[in-house]
C-alpha cells in the first residue's frame, strides 16, 4: 500500500529545557497536522510550542508529551515517518518500554532521591522515579523519570493525591534527618506494593504491678479503625499473611532507639525504672515523629505536665499585731505538691533519698527530677534559714485574689504561702482605703485637712505601722504637701523618733517646702541642706540629728551620700519622685543606699513614658516587692506595653493598688468643688521662612539618616525634632540669631502670644506663659515688657533660689501679672493660683507632664475659672503629635510617651509624620 505522504523526522533532547525538539526539512505546518491529529496531549495538535533553532522551526514536546507520542502514535494508511538519525529510530522502542511499565505499575519512587533531599518534596515535579527492570539505556530512565513528573503535575487530581502521601507518610522519620525504614516500609505504608496491612504495628508500655520495679514492654498489633488491638507475638489467623510486615516495623523502631534492641534482634521485653523513665521522658517523643503509635499510661500526659511546688502554710500564731516592725516570717509548715499529691517536708526527703525519677505514691505515678529535687531542697533551707519577706506573702495573696498569679517555668520551683483567715483580713484591710484606722492629727499641725486628704494620713501612718513603702500619687493641687506634713507632725508626737526625717525634692521647690512648712508646721525643726555653706561630715550629723525635718535637693543626694548615710531616718521622702525613674543613674542608686524606717514617694505622675519607671520608684519604696527589673520586665512590662495584655495589666494593678494612693480632682470621693477649667487649641498658621526652614531641615535630615547607622540615625532625627520644634516656636531661636528683627511678624505663635496677653490685661486678670527654652523666654519677656509697660517675671534653671521665691511671692501678690516660666524649672512644685489663664507657647509632647505644668495653677485655692490656651503650629508635625495625643489619652492613666517612639519610624513613616500639610505650604 502507497502512502501519500512521508515526514523525515529528526529529534534529539534539550537537557537545558528538559524538552524534546522535533524539526523536519520541511515546514512544521506540513506535517504536524498529520502527526498530532491523534495527540491528546497535545490538544490533537493544537496547543503545539513551535520556536525557531538555526534558522528552521522545530516543535517542543515535554517529557510525557513526547513519551506518549512515540508510545502510542498509530500507524496511518496516509503517512509515513523516516526517522533521520538512530537517536530517533529508538525513541518509539524506549518509549514503548517505559510505558508497559507505567501501564503495569513496574516503576516506583527513587529512594535513593529521598535520602539525598532529606525526604523534603514539596511538589510533583521534583520527585523522581524509577523502573523495576533493566533499561535498554541509560537514558531511559531519565526518560522516565521526568515523564512521571511531568504527568502527576498536569493531572490536578493525580497530583493533589501523591502530594497527600508524601504529607501523611513523611519520609523523616526520626530526628537528625536519618531515614530510619527501609523502602519496602515505605511502600508498604503507601500501599504500592499491594494491600496495606490492616494493622499498624505499635508499643506498649505497661507499669509495674504493685510493689514491683519491672516494666514491660511489648510490641502490639493495632487495628487501622482501632477496633482491635493484640499482642505481636500472638498474631491472630487473619493477619499472618502480614507477618513479614511486622518484622520490618520491629527492624525500624530498633534502627530508631537502638537500645531497645536485644541480643534476638527482638525487643526488650523488661525496662527498669531508670529505662522506662528514658523510654517515657525521651524515646517517646522520636519514635512518635516517626509515626510509631504508643500505648502509655493513662497518667503519664497528667504527671509530666504536672510542676514540682513548695507549699508554706502560715502559721495561726501570726496575725496583724504580730507584724509589727517585722521585715520577715520563717513560722511555717512546709509541704512540696505534684500531681495533686502533697508530702510533708519529711515524706519529700525520704523520696528524695531514694533517687528514683518515677515513683508509685498512694496509688499514683510522680516524678522526682533530681535536679529540681535538689533545688526545691535549697529553696525550704533558705526560707527556714532567712524567713520569707512579708511583702512576698501579701503579693501572692493579692494575686491570688485577683486570680492573676504567674504560672512557673519549666526550670523554675514556685513557693505558694497559704496565709489563714486573719492575714487575708490585714491584706484586705491593706485595699480599702476607707476602712483604716483614723489617725488624730495633732494641734501642732495648723491646718485643717479635707476628708480625702485625713484618709491619705491614715494611710500613710497605717503602711509605716507595717513598714511598707507608700507612693502619694493625688492629682498636683489636692496637697500632697498638706498631707505628708500632717504625717510628720503625728510621727513626731506620738513616736518621739530620735532621729528625723529626710526630705529630697528638687531645688526649685525647696523654698515652697520652707513656706509650707511654716504655715503648717511651725513647730517642727527645719534644717535646708543646700547652698555653699551647707554643713559637712560631723557637722552635718550635728546640724541633721537636732532637726526634725532635712530638706535637700536631688543632686546633693549623691553629692553629698557621704553625710546623709550616716544617719538612719525615721521618714526617707521623695518629693516629684518621677526624678528617680531611671533606676540606673547614680542619684537613684544613692538615694537607694540610704537607711530609713519608713520611705514615702511624692509624684503626680509616676508613669511618665515607660512601666519601668514605676518599677524605680517601688523597688526604692519596698525593694524586691515587684521582683528584679528583669523579671518586672518578663512578667509586667514586656506583655503589657507590647502585647496589651489585660490580664497583667490587672494583675500588676493588684500588686500596686494597696501602696499607690492616687486621687483626681474629678474623684467623688474629693469633692473638692474647684472653679470650672476649659481648654483650648490656638492654631497658628507657619510664615513662609518658617514653612522653607522646616522643610529644609526635614529633607536633609532624612537624606542623611539614610545612610546613618542605627544609634547616628536616632540622634539625627532627636536632633531634628528639636530644630522643627524651634522653627515652630519662631524663626530667630532656631538661627541663633542675638537681635532679632521683624519679631512679631515672623512668626503667627508670637502674633497669637501678644493678642491673648491683650485679652487678659484687659480684663485684667493673670497668666502663666510655659516654654521649654530660655531663648524663646528672654524674647518673649523682653518683647512683652516693651509692648506693656509692665514687669514681667522670667522664672528657669539659671534663676537663684532667692530671686524664685521673690519671684512667686510677687505674682502670687499680683505685683507682676505675667509670670513666664521654663517647662522643667517651673512645671512642678509650684502654688500659683494667681493665674486664671495659662498658656503653653510650645508643647511638651507628654499630657502628663503639661498637665503637671498647668495644675500651677489648678489647684487647691484657685478661685477663678481657669483657662487654658495651647498654642499649636498647623500642618506641622505639631498638629499631627496633638491629634495622636487625643487619641491615646484613654491610656494616659497607664503611660504616656515622650520623643523616642518617633526614632524608631522608618524613613517613609517619618516622612508623612513631618510632612508639611499643602495648606501650610500655601498659607505661610
Amino acid at each position: 500500500m502507497n502512502v501519500l505522504q512521508t515526514i523525515p523526522l529528526s529529534c534529539k533532547w534539550d537537557e537545558e529545557n528538559q524538552c524534546f525538539e522535533l524539526s523536519s526539512s520541511t515546514p512544521v505546518s506540513s506535517w504536524a497536522p498529520s502527526l498530532f491529529a491523534w495527540h491528546e496531549e497535545t490538544f490533537y495538535g493544537t496547543l503545539l510550542d513551535t520556536a525557531q533553532d538555526n534558522g528552521g522551526e522545530i516543535v517542543r514536546l515535554s517529557p510525557w508529551q513526547a513519551l506518549t507520542l512515540f508510545a502510542l502514535r498509530p500507524h496511518s494508511r496516509f503517512s509515513a515517518i523516516e526517522w533521520a538519525d538512530e537517536f530517533t529510530a529508538r525513541l518509539e522502542e524506549w518509549a514503548k518500554h517505559i510505558w508497559n511499565g507505567l501501564r503495569e505499575r513496574r516503576f516506583l519512587p527513587d529512594s535513593s532521591q529521598w535520602k539525598s533531599t532529606g525526604g523534603a518534596w514539596s511538589e510533583a515535579r521534583s520527585t523522581r522515579w524509577r523502573g523495576s527492570d533493566d533499561d535498554p539505556d541509560p537514558f531511559v530512565a531519565t526518560w522516565r523519570s521526568l515523564a512521571v513528573a511531568d504527568w502527576l503535575s498536569r493531572d490536578p487530581e493525580l497530583r493533589g493525591i501523591w502530594e497527600e502521601i508524601v504529607r501523611t507518610y513523611p519520609l523523616i522519620a526520626s530526628r537528625g534527618d536519618q531515614w530510619t525504614g527501609t523502602e519496602d516500609d515505605w511502600l508498604e505504608q503507601i500501599g504500592w506494593l499491594g494491600d496495606r496491612p490492616p494493622f499498624v504495628v505499635g508499643l506498649r508500655l505497661i507499669e509495674p504491678s504493685e510493689g514491683g520495679d519491672v516494666w514491660t514492654l511489648e510490641p502490639v498489633l493495632i487495628a487501622i479503625d482501632d477496633s482491635a488491638i493484640a499482642p505481636a507475638r500472638d498474631i491472630p489467623r487473619a493477619w499472618r499473611p502480614y507477618e513479614s510486615s511486622v518484622q520490618r516495623a520491629i527492624r525500624r523502631i530498633r534502627a530508631i532507639v537502638p537500645w531497645l534492641g536485644d541480643e534476638n534482634e527482638s525487643l526488650l521485653h523488661e525496662l527498669s525504672d531508670e529505662q522506662a523513665w528514658r523510654f517515657l521522658s525521651e524515646e517517646s517523643l522520636k519514635l512518635t515523629e516517626a509515626g510509631v503509635r504508643l500505648l502509655l499510661p493513662d497518667w503519664w500526659h497528667d504527671i509530666r505536665q504536672a510542676q514540682l511546688s513548695i507549699k508554706a502554710k502560715l502559721s495561726p500564731s501570726v496575725n496583724a499585731e504580730t507584724l509589727f516592725g517585722l521585715e520577715r516570717l520563717a513560722e511555717f509548715d512546709w509541704r512540696v505538691a505534684t500531681n495533686g499529691i502533697e508530702l510533708t517536708e519529711e515524706e519529700f526527703a525520704a523520696l528524695a533519698e531514694q533517687k528514683r525519677r518515677l515513683i508509685r505514691l498512694r496509688g499514683q505515678w510522680l516524678i522526682l527530677d533530681p535536679a529540681l529535687v535538689r533545688r526545691a531542697q535549697a529553696l525550704m533551707e533558705k526560707a527556714k534559714k532567712e524567713g520569707v519577706p512579708i511583702h512576698e506573702l501579701v503579693a501572692q495573696t493579692l494575686l491570688t485574689e485577683a486570680d492573676g498569679h504567674d504560672e512557673a517555668g519549666e526550670d523554675e520551683i514556685a513557693i505558694r504561702i497559704d496565709v489563714h483567715h486573719q492575714f487575708r483580713a490585714f491584706v484586705q484591710q491593706l485595699q480599702n482605703i476607707d476602712e483604716l484606722p483614723a489617725v488624730a492629727v495633732p494641734p501642732s499641725f495648723r491646718g485643717t485637712l479635707r476628708p480625702y486628704q485625713q484618709r491619705g494620713v491614715n494611710w500613710l501612718v497605717f503602711l509605716r505601722r507595717f513598714g511598707f513603702g507608700a507612693c502619694l500619687a493625688d492629682d498636683m493641687g489636692l496637697g500632697k504637701t498638706v498631707q505628708l506634713l500632717a504625717y510628720l507632725t503625728y510621727v513626731k508626737e506620738t513616736e518621739r523618733p530620735n532621729t528625723p526625717a529626710l526630705l529630697i525634692c528638687p531645688t526649685s521647690v525647696i523654698g515652697n517646702w520652707q513656706k509650707e512648712c511654716a504655715r503648717f508646721t511651725p513647730d517642727l525643726r527645719i534644717y535646708v541642706h543646700h547652698g555653699p555653706n551647707r554643713a559637712k561630715n560631723e557637722a552635718f550629723a550635728q546640724t541633721a540629728g537636732e532637726a526634725d525635718l532635712v530638706i535637700t535637693s536631688y543632686n546633693l543626694a549623691h553629692l553629698d551620700h557621704d553625710d546623709l548615710k550616716q544617719m538612719h531616718w525615721h521618714t526617707i521622702c521623695l518629693d516629684e519622685a518621677q526624678n528617680i525613674k531611671n533606676a540606673q543613674t547614680k542619684q537613684a542608686r544613692a538615694i537607694r543606699r540610704l537607711s530609713g524606717k519608713h520611705k514615702i514617694a511624692l509624684s503626680g505622675t509616676p508613669v511618665e513614658n515607660r512601666l519601668g519607671e514605676l518599677w524605680s520608684i517601688f523597688h526604692f519604696l519596698n525593694p524586691g516587692y515587684l521582683g528584679s527589673q528583669a523579671e518586672f520586665e518578663r512578667r509586667f512590662a514586656g506583655p503589657i506595653e507590647r502585647e496589651g495584655d489585660a490580664r497583667k495589666k490587672a494583675a500588676l494593678q493588684a500588686l500596686i493598688r494597696p501602696f499607690l494612693l492616687r486621687r483626681t480632682k474629678t474623684d467623688e470621693a474629693v469633692a473638692l468643688n474647684l472653679p470650672d477649667k476649659i481648654e483650648q487649641k490656638e492654631y497658628c498658621p507657619l510664615t513662609a521662612e518658617q514653612a522653607a526652614l522646616y522643610e529644609q531641615l526635614v529633607n536633609d535630615t532624612l537624606e542623611r539618616a539614610k545612610e546613618a547607622s542605627p544609634f547616628a540615625r536616632r540622634g539625627l532625627i532627636l536632633q531634628m525634632l528639636n530644630g522643627i520644634k524651634q522653627i515652630c516656636d519662631h524663626p530667630a531661636l532656631y538661627l541663633k540669631e542675638r537681635h532679632p528683627r521683624q519679631l512679631v511678624e515672623r512668626s503667627h505663635k508670637l502674633e497669637k502670644l501678644i493678642e491673648l496677653i491683650e485679652q487678659i490685661r484687659a480684663n485684667d486678670e493673670s497668666c502663666l506663659i510655659f516654654t521649654q527654652y530660655v531663648r524663646m523666654g528672654e524674647i518673649i519677656q523682653e518683647l512683652l515688657s516693651d509692648l506693656f509697660d509692665e514687669p514681667v517675671l522670667f522664672l528657669h534653671g539659671g534663676v537663684p533660689k532667692q530671686t524664685r521665691d521673690r519671684m512667686v511671692d510677687e505674682f502670687q501678690a499680683r505685683k507682676a501679672p505675667i509670670f513666664l516660666l521654663s517647662l522643667k524649672a517651673g512645671g512642678t512644685g509650684l502654688n500659683l493660683t494667681a493665674a486664671n489663664h495659662v498658656i503653653h507657647f510650645d508643647r511638651w509632647w507628654n499630657p502628663a507632664v503639661e498637665n503637671q505644668a498647668t495644675d500651677r495653677a489648678y489647684r487647691i485655692g484657685q478661685t477663678k475659672f481657669v483657662h487654658v490656651h495651647k498654642l499649636i503650629a498647623t500642618g506641622t508635625i505639631e498638629e499631627k503629635i496633638d491629634e495622636m495625643l487625643e487619641q491615646k489619652q484613654a491610656l494616659a492613666d497607664i503611660i504616656t510617651e515622650g520623643e523616642a517612639w518617633i526614632t524608631e519610624l522608618s524613613d517613609d513613616e517619618l516622612r508623612d509624620l513631618l510632612a508639611l500639610s499643602a495648606a501650610a505650604k500655601g498659607g505661610a
